[in-house]
């Protein structure tokens, strides 16, 4: 069979640890919706009491701050008009500042070296920051914002790969990892493998940050299985 295991929201667990959002860190700590906790945080609204379309509009900019999202982008996913995308934005700032204190620096470090760096030291160039066309200099300013939080993931991701190989053979099981498809590995496997080779996975992909990085947040991640991909999910 096919075993598919996917990081969790690990560029909004980032985020979180990065920029040193307490309360997100502690809702991540906590197992809390991050969706639900959000659309509270910012409509001032009992957790027991956010409604599903509160909950999808927290999700939607919990998902596109770290990707420097703009309020007419916003309005496009929500189906709203600008200025309510802009107002929900702006009640998200003010509710969780040190997420816009962390965009702030990571734009004016590109700025100034024409990098930003992952958790990791890794220099990711961005070209265009200091471009004197407005919608050019933009786009280089929210690859700012997300290099360090992509970048940071696709480091961890890579340290987790390096280690699977021993990991599963010292554990004397015969899974082979397939592929890497952005924050997920796939793995084949005997049917009867399946529980020891999860909990082996599952660990090596959960403390693949450390021993360099201790994060403030927990790595978490989300198994599947069945004979195709798709099946898997």
């Amino acid at each position: 069979v096919l075993l598919s295991v996917d990081y969790s929201q690990v560029e909004l667990r980032l985020a979180a640890a990065l920029a040193g959002v307490e309360a997100l860190k502690q809702a991540f700590r906590d197992g809390v919706d991050i969706h639900t906790l959000t659309a509270s945080q910012v409509f001032d609204t009992p957790v027991d009491q956010v409604s599903s379309e509160l909950r999808r509009q927290a999700k939607a900019v919990n998902f596109g701050i770290i990707y420097g999202i703009s309020g007419w982008g916003l309005a496009q996913q929500l189906g709203v008009e600008p200025y309510e995308a802009n107002d929900f934005i702006k009640k998200y700032l003010a509710k969780f500042n040190e997420i816009q204190t962390f965009m702030e620096d990571k734009k004016e470090e590109a700025r100034e070296n024409g990098y930003v760096k992952t958790l990791y030291g890794r220099k990711c160039t961005i070209k265009n920051i200091n471009n004197k066309i407005p919608a050019i200099k933009q786009g280089a300013e929210r690859q700012a914002i997300n290099a360090p939080l992509q970048g940071t993931a696709a480091d961890i991701m890579k340290k987790a790969m390096a280690r699977m190989p021993k990991a599963l053979k010292d554990a004397g099981l015969s899974a082979k990892m397939l592929l890497q498809v952005h924050d997920e590995l796939v793995f084949e496997l005997p049917e009867g493998d399946v529980e020891a080779a999860s909990a082996v996975i599952r660990h090596v992909m959960e403390s693949a940050a450390e021993p360099i990085v201790t994060l403030s947040v927990p790595l978490g991640v989300e198994i599947g299985t069945g004979p195709s991909w798709d099946a898997a999910h």
